[in-house]
């Protein structure tokens, strides 16, 4: 068969397997060759869905980050000159999403290879679909400035893009650095902005919640330490 790369989602921090697809386990459970953002987690996910094979003997994992060069990246799909098709594991969620790997799918596209995404949990889109706002027009930022002048002009360039265009700011934050995001938000975002706290996606903690700027600041939340999307609307 014609080798294919398969991007493969990984649990959001849960280890409740269900929330990974059937169809997408049983294609995984056909591999041997795997490239991983982190070696450790990588070997837990895949036992965690059922994966049974011996990772000492049976099959290959190769570590990539946001530091593999281009060379690195050929060397990552050598395996697949001779039939064996590979999948991309990432720390948590989707394949190349606010993840490292596109390097290697963008390589991929230039040697004809296909390219197969599969089905799973992402907390960016999950988010997005239970903020109640516009999922039509949005854009994801990523992680915003850490100084903070230029975090303070991003927090309000993407307040006034949301009121005056109705896109949707999608945006994170570190687990540690949750008290002086929302600080921030709440200091500097018109009143009347709405903002989504989407924390914990598909973990038994999950809590998502949409409020105005006013209203966040009379709403206590415990963030600190946890996974967070926000979203302006």
């Amino acid at each position: 068969m014609t080798p294919k790369l398969y991007l493969i989602p990984a649990l959001l921090g849960s280890e409740d397997a269900s929330l990974i697809p059937e169809h997408t386990k049983q294609i995984v459970y056909g591999l041997d060759s795997f490239i991983v953002e982190n070696l450790r987690s990588a070997r837990r996910y895949l036992r965690a869905i059922g994966y049974t094979k011996n990772f000492d003997t049976e099959v290959k994992l190769v570590e990539f980050d946001k530091h593999a060069t281009q060379q690195s990246v050929g060397k990552m799909l050598q395996p697949m000159k001779s039939g064996r098709s590979i999948g991309i594991i990432s720390e948590a969620g989707l394949p190349c999403i606010a993840d490292p790997g596109n390097e290697v799918v963008e390589h991929a596209h230039k040697l004809g290879i296909e390219v197969v995404p599969l089905v799973g949990p992402s907390s960016i889109f999950l988010a997005l679909m239970a903020s109640g706002f516009n999922g039509q027009q949005f854009i994801f930022h990523g992680y915003i400035p850490i100084q903070n002048a230029d975090r303070i002009k991003k927090i309000k360039q993407m307040d006034d893009k949301a009121i005056r265009s109705k896109e949707t700011q999608i945006f994170m934050e570190t687990p540690f650095r949750n008290l002086k995001m929302m600080s921030d938000l709440l200091a500097n975002c018109s009143p009347a902005s709405r903002l989504c706290i989407a924390a914990d996606i598909t973990l038994e903690t999950q809590e998502i919640k949409t409020k105005t700027i006013e209203e966040w600041k009379n709403t206590p939340i415990e963030l600190n330490k946890r996974f967070v999307v926000y979203l302006l609307g």
